[in-house]
Protein backbone atom coordinates (compact mmCIF):
# COMPACT_ATOMS: atom_id res chain seq x y z
CA UNK A 1 0.00 0.00 0.00
CA UNK A 2 0.90 3.29 -0.76
CA UNK A 3 0.51 5.62 2.05
CA UNK A 4 2.29 8.76 1.26
CA UNK A 5 -0.50 10.87 1.51
CA UNK A 6 -1.39 12.07 4.92
CA UNK A 7 -5.12 11.51 3.99
CA UNK A 8 -4.30 7.79 3.63
CA UNK A 9 -2.14 8.15 6.50
CA UNK A 10 -4.75 8.88 8.47
CA UNK A 11 -6.88 6.29 7.31
CA UNK A 12 -5.26 3.85 7.27
CA UNK A 13 -4.13 4.92 11.44
CA UNK A 14 -8.10 4.73 12.11
CA UNK A 15 -8.45 1.68 10.28
CA UNK A 16 -5.74 0.24 12.10
CA UNK A 17 -7.06 1.38 15.45
CA UNK A 18 -10.38 -0.55 15.26
CA UNK A 19 -8.68 -3.37 14.39
CA UNK A 20 -9.16 -2.93 10.54
CA UNK A 21 -7.36 -2.64 7.46
CA UNK A 22 -6.37 -0.60 4.02
CA UNK A 23 -5.35 -1.88 1.22
CA UNK A 24 -4.76 0.82 -1.84
CA UNK A 25 -3.95 -1.12 -5.28
CA UNK A 26 -2.88 2.00 -7.97
CA UNK A 27 -2.36 1.02 -11.54
CA UNK A 28 -0.85 3.71 -13.89
CA UNK A 29 -2.58 5.13 -16.27
CA UNK A 30 -5.91 3.46 -15.35
CA UNK A 31 -6.69 3.93 -11.59
CA UNK A 32 -7.03 3.09 -8.25
CA UNK A 33 -8.81 0.33 -6.02
CA UNK A 34 -9.28 1.09 -2.37
CA UNK A 35 -10.60 -1.40 0.19
CA UNK A 36 -10.60 -0.58 3.97
CA UNK A 37 -12.43 -3.76 6.02
CA UNK A 38 -13.04 -3.18 9.22
CA UNK A 39 -14.88 -5.73 11.81
CA UNK A 40 -18.32 -4.91 12.93
CA UNK A 41 -17.23 -5.99 16.33
CA UNK A 42 -15.74 -3.18 18.45
CA UNK A 43 -11.70 -3.29 19.22
CA UNK A 44 -10.74 -5.54 21.87
CA UNK A 45 -9.60 -2.43 23.75
CA UNK A 46 -7.82 -4.77 26.67
CA UNK A 47 -4.36 -4.43 24.26
CA UNK A 48 -2.65 -0.80 25.23
CA UNK A 49 -2.98 0.58 21.27
CA UNK A 50 0.70 2.52 22.50
CA UNK A 51 2.06 -1.62 21.42
CA UNK A 52 0.47 -1.12 17.88
CA UNK A 53 1.04 2.57 17.72
CA UNK A 54 4.68 2.21 18.94
CA UNK A 55 4.15 5.32 21.46
CA UNK A 56 6.64 5.42 24.69
CA UNK A 57 4.66 5.87 28.27
CA UNK A 58 5.17 9.27 27.90
CA UNK A 59 3.93 10.22 24.75
CA UNK A 60 0.90 7.74 25.90
CA UNK A 61 0.73 10.10 29.18
CA UNK A 62 0.49 13.08 26.68
CA UNK A 63 -1.95 11.49 24.66
CA UNK A 64 -4.28 10.68 27.09
CA UNK A 65 -4.48 13.99 28.85
CA UNK A 66 -4.58 15.42 24.79
CA UNK A 67 -7.61 13.23 24.16
CA UNK A 68 -9.22 14.76 26.93
CA UNK A 69 -9.34 18.23 26.07
CA UNK A 70 -6.43 19.15 27.77
CA UNK A 71 -4.01 22.20 26.46
CA UNK A 72 -0.46 22.00 26.39
CA UNK A 73 0.50 24.60 29.37
CA UNK A 74 -1.87 21.77 30.89
CA UNK A 75 -0.40 18.29 29.89
CA UNK A 76 3.05 19.96 30.61
CA UNK A 77 2.14 21.34 34.39
CA UNK A 78 0.38 18.45 35.41
CA UNK A 79 3.33 16.55 34.22
CA UNK A 80 5.68 18.33 35.23
CA UNK A 81 7.33 18.94 31.95
CA UNK A 82 8.52 22.04 29.69
CA UNK A 83 5.45 23.23 27.04
CA UNK A 84 8.03 22.38 24.33
CA UNK A 85 8.64 19.25 25.43
CA UNK A 86 4.59 18.41 25.08
CA UNK A 87 4.89 20.29 21.61
CA UNK A 88 8.04 17.83 20.68
CA UNK A 89 5.81 14.72 21.99
CA UNK A 90 2.28 15.42 20.30
CA UNK A 91 4.61 15.96 17.26
CA UNK A 92 6.11 12.34 18.02
CA UNK A 93 2.70 11.35 18.60
CA UNK A 94 0.92 12.95 15.21
CA UNK A 95 3.74 11.30 13.24
CA UNK A 96 3.50 7.93 14.60
CA UNK A 97 -0.67 7.69 14.48
CA UNK A 98 -0.19 9.52 10.87
CA UNK A 99 -2.49 12.16 11.67
CA UNK A 100 -1.39 16.04 11.27
CA UNK A 101 -3.78 17.51 13.81
CA UNK A 102 -4.71 17.41 17.47
CA UNK A 103 -8.03 16.55 16.74
CA UNK A 104 -7.40 13.68 14.66
CA UNK A 105 -4.65 12.46 17.60
CA UNK A 106 -7.61 12.91 19.85
CA UNK A 107 -10.30 10.87 17.94
CA UNK A 108 -8.00 8.08 17.19
CA UNK A 109 -7.59 8.18 20.69
CA UNK A 110 -11.08 8.17 22.31
CA UNK A 111 -12.13 5.09 19.45
CA UNK A 112 -9.14 3.19 21.02
CA UNK A 113 -10.81 3.52 24.37
CA UNK A 114 -7.94 5.64 26.49
CA UNK A 115 -9.58 8.69 27.50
Amino acid sequence: MDSSGPALRQLGARATALGGRLDLEAVENWGSRLEVQIPLDPPDTSEQPTETWGLAPRETEVLRLLASGRRNRQIATQLGISENTVKFHTSQIYHKLGVTSRAAAAALATEAGMR
